[in-house]
């Protein structure tokens, strides 16, 4: 289904999902502004510097799904030298939880980053398999995401991150 979406937004040529970086891509002005904010932080920079060096496109999105408690990052497709991944932030997410949530699955962006050799699902599961822990049925934890997301939160502790506003998903 993704795949779908995100090969009819590259053939369109659509400017409707801004993007933030060349790699990193918004999907709100909501998002866009969490990524701004989040340039306060060396981490988060230091983590969109990384993706922006990599070979994987990444949209950044909220949703309503009742299968998205927080946020995930998930492996939508893979073309000859382009992957692409989307991460989701469940929309009730309290706004000043949003970028350290945001850097924790943009470290997971990371970690496939570093596995060029991840194509498919599979190839998903069998590295979190190997770094990670396992959360649940294809459900998975680093311990450097939880480690980013602390370091984040507290970058950026005390400051106004975005207007207390939750998207429409």
């Amino acid at each position: 289904m993704w795949g779908t979406f995100l090969a009819a937004v590259i053939a369109s040529g659509s400017s409707s999902i801004p993007t933030a970086s060349p790699h990193v891509r918004a999907t709100s002005g909501v998002i866009r502004s969490m990524l701004s904010a989040a340039g306060s932080s060396t981490t988060m920079t230091t983590l969109l510097k990384r993706l922006n060096a990599s070979d994987q496109v990444i949209y950044i999105a909220f949703t309503d799904s009742p299968d998205v408690p927080t946020a995930r990052t998930r492996f939508v497709t893979a073309t000859g030298a382009v992957r692409f991944l989307r991460i989701e932030i469940n929309a009730r997410v309290a706004p000043g939880d949003r970028i350290p949530l945001l850097a924790h699955e943009l470290q997971h962006a990371v970690e496939l980053a570093d596995a060029p050799d991840v194509r498919d699902d599979e190839g998903v599961r069998r590295l979190y398999q190997r770094i990670g822990l396992g959360a649940g049925p294809d459900r998975f934890e680093t311990a450097a995401a939880r480690t980013v997301e602390r370091q984040v939160r507290r970058e950026i502790s005390g400051r106004t991150i975005h207007a207390a506003r939750t998207p429409k998903a």
